[in-house]
């Protein structure tokens, strides 16, 4: 790619939805939960407020308002509800009420979004045959990091429980999820976390983030499950909400997010966008997620609503930026915030099945291996066959979780946490050949070198 071919590239506007009822709309229709819609307030509401939600709708013509269902995450003291009725989710894309406005009264502050999915990159791979992590020795003179992993859950026959985080007397902060004392399902709302996915996802993240403490000097680890995806790697926005609070209540210094989705709508989710890039940071929690992979459907659908919307045909290789092609959380990385977005990196580029930015990405985990095949990382787990190799921009994430948590003194988790002490203290790990684990605010990470579609040096 020539100088001229990435300064027009960045001029390119992202892939979002503008038009209310347009084709580009009608297209998403399987990005989000049918009948449910978000409901975010400027303060808890109360039932006269809740009510005057219900006025709107049925001046809008949603008539049953009665049959709606109100959902909150556990007892936590936050402005989000989950409203479930059947059809409800069509009153966000009429023209009086759709994602990121509210009906005409402000008297609560009141807007709305979809229900938004968002999926792990691996939904139909299987694993079998993995054995158990080897144990870590623990030394509890060492301090103390607890990670927040927001997956598909922890399968214990793999994952050794002496790493999981239970809630210890003394150490509860407030009312949200106050009874539980050890990880929750987000997914089923009950204590029951376990990894039922095929590929064990939840329990390879956990194990990558697990090794990287091998040589810690400073840090011990403490894995807190918070299973926010079924066994197909499905998760959605109210739940993420919730462990994200969770995480908080419960006093993570780190979150693992090794997951994401595509967004196209213009108007951001306000409350998703202030949780994560303020709230998290006033609370000195660092957020490390993914920039995601290459989704055939999602490049597709991204085209389509590209040339509907602009009347252009979007290259392989925008296609894969984060400043054209939304993925989220990864796109609400800044400088000022504690936003970490992670991809994969042979030292030169970005891998090219994996999201790049000059803008977002953050750090970049070197490969174990590079291949005509891709950029590849050493499974976790011994297998029962040969070595094992697998690729994705989740398990970058893990792995620089890891590497974060590992490395970093827990000093650095302080309000008003400052990304850039964390991005400094990783410096130590990049060696001036490329020999070292991690790439930091280094050009790579900025751009492909893309050829005919093919990723090349």
């Amino acid at each position: 790619m020539n100088k001229n071919q990435v300064q027009s590239e960045r001029k390119n506007p992202p892939v979002w939805i503008k038009k209310v009822n347009s084709k580009a709309e009608r297209l998403l229709s399987n990005s989000y939960r049918k009948d449910q819609i978000l409901l975010y307030f400027k303060k808890v509401p109360t039932t006269a407020d809740i009510n005057i939600i219900k006025v709107s709708f049925r001046e809008s013509g949603f008539l049953n308002t009665d049959g709606i269902k109100i959902s909150s995450c556990g007892n936590c003291k936050i402005p989000v509800q989950l409203w479930s009725a059947k059809g409800i989710h069509t009153l966000v894309n009429t023209d009086s009420v759709r994602a990121g406005s509210g009906p005409k009264s402000t008297t609560v502050g009141e807007s709305y979004s979809l229900n938004f999915l968002n999926t792990i990159p691996e939904r139909d791979v299987k694993r079998s045959e993995l054995k158990k992590g080897r144990r870590l020795a623990l030394d509890a003179n060492k301090e103390e990091i607890i990670v927040a992993v927001l997956d598909t859950g922890i399968d214990t026959d793999l994952i050794d429980p002496v790493y999981l985080w239970e809630e210890t007397a003394g150490t509860v902060a407030g009312d949200c999820y106050k009874d539980q004392k050890a990880g929750w399902n987000f997914v089923s709302d009950n204590a029951d976390f376990r990894d039922d996915h095929a590929g064990r996802h939840g329990s390879v993240v956990s194990q990558y983030i697990i090794n990287e403490f091998k040589q810690s000097k400073e840090n011990r680890l403490k894995i807190m499950p918070l299973k926010t995806h079924d066994k197909n790697g499905e998760g959605d926005l109210f739940g993420i909400i919730c462990a994200i609070h969770f995480a908080i209540a419960k006093g993570a210094q780190l979150i693992n997010a090794s997951w994401g989705f595509y967004y196209y709508y213009e108007l951001p989710i306000p409350y998703l966008k202030t949780l994560i890039s303020n709230v998290l940071r006033k609370q000195g929690i660092l957020f490390v997620t993914a920039s995601g992979n290459k989704i055939d459907a999602e490049d597709a659908l991204a085209k389509q609503l590209y040339l509907v919307e602009h009347g252009l045909v979007l290259t392989d290789s925008q296609l894969r930026n984060l400043e054209i092609h939304n993925f989220y959380p990864a796109h609400l990385s800044t400088i000022t915030n504690s936003v970490v977005t992670v991809t994969t990196t042979d030292g030169t580029t970005v891998s090219a099945s994996q999201n790049y930015s000059k803008e977002y990405a953050d750090l970049g985990v070197l490969a174990d291996q590079v291949s005509k095949e891709g950029m590849k990382f050493k499974l976790p787990f011994d297998t029962s066959g040969p070595e094992v190799l697998i690729s994705g921009s989740s398990f970058a994430t893990a792995i620089a979780t890891g590497l974060i948590g590992a490395n970093c003194t827990k000093s650095l988790y302080v309000p008003n946490i400052k990304k850039a002490d964390f991005l400094s203290a990783l410096k130590v790990l990049m060696n001036e050949d490329h020999s070292g684990h991690i790439l930091v605010n280094n050009p790579a990470l900025a751009r492909k070198h893309i050829r005919d579609g093919a990723c090349v040096k």
